[in-house]
């Protein structure tokens, strides 16, 4: 399949798709589908290991390396020497005071170096620049793997080198990441994925028990699906002979879940071809 060309109209934006399941339910995997598809893919990794699986797959499937740009941006910053000092904190004070305390401006703070990921993509295979994401054309793609580091890096940036933080502090660093989602979502004229892990949560509307995103508060849970067009569940099944199948739902109970170019359905193939096949068709549309 031919890659969507980038000059396609902003009002048409792509599609974002947030890809969340357990670990090891092929979200990273479902990855190396970007590139079938046609497109350049750009990972921003926040998982230790996540680059692996990736890599695994495009030398497995034998898929065109070059297309796969990718840079980690670690949730934690370097060295034990600051959990020794939080260490001490927590022999010998309470939890009150520990929340009280006065937050250390950090300047290394993971969330700032994805900003400036996104201000300036480098990619740490070839070590080339490729600009702003801002300025990305429907014929690639932005990753952001995963919505848990995210959070972390969003929460760091909120609290520095504080062990806990207070309520105010929880609000703060939520709209930090709401409004960061919102960036990735509304000002990009790339498709846009993400993937999440996943906890089940209380809906404050209905109280009914159902599985989200696994990010900062039980507030903030609910209101990520808004920002995108697909939310989609990532499954392993066993089968015989012990093999792992991946799946992806948009129709399993409890779950929050969306769509608008995959059917409904329990039991779809793990791949991003019919959501990028659906954009080009709508773009055909448009231009007759």
């Amino acid at each position: 399949m031919n890659a969507i060309p980038a000059n396609a109209p902003k009002a048409l934006q792509p599609p974002s798709i947030l890809l969340m399941g357990t670990s090891g339910s092929g979200k990273t995997y479902s990855l190396s589908t970007l590139l079938e598809a046609g497109l350049e893919v750009f990972v921003v990794s926040t998982e230790p290991h996540g680059l692996d699986t990736l890599l695994d797959v495009v030398a497995e499937r034998k898929l065109d390396l070059a297309k796969l740009h990718y840079t980690y941006v670690s949730p934690t910053r370097p060295g034990f020497g600051k959990l020794v000092d939080m260490a001490k904190l927590v022999a010998n004070m309470d939890q009150k005071s520990l929340s009280d305390m006065r937050p250390v401006p950090r300047g290394d703070a993971g969330f700032i170096q994805m900003l400036h990921a996104f201000m300036n993509f480098k990619d740490q295979r070839d070590g080339k620049e490729y600009g702003p994401v801002t300025s990305f054309g429907a014929d690639r793609v932005l990753v952001i793997d995963s919505l848990s580091g995210l959070s972390s890096m969003a929460m760091d940036l909120t609290i520095g080198d504080k062990v806990t933080a207070n309520p105010g502090e929880w609000g703060i660093a939520m709209k930090q990441l709401d409004k960061f989602l919102l960036s990735c979502t509304s000002d990009l004229s790339c498709f846009f994925v993400m993937t999440a892990h996943i906890e089940k949560e209380e809906d404050l509307i209905t109280g009914a028990q159902q599985v989200m995103v696994s990010t900062l508060g039980r507030k903030l849970a609910p209101s990520i699906p808004k920002f995108f067009s697909e939310v989609v569940l990532a499954e392993a099944r066993v089968e015989q002979g012990d093999r792992k199948r991946f799946t992806w739902s948009t129709n399993t109970a409890n779950h929050v879940l969306k769509n608008r170019a995959l059917p409904i359905s329990a039991n779809l193939e793990p791949s991003f071809k019919p959501i990028i096949e659906a954009h080009a068709k709508r773009l055909a549309l448009v231009k007759q």
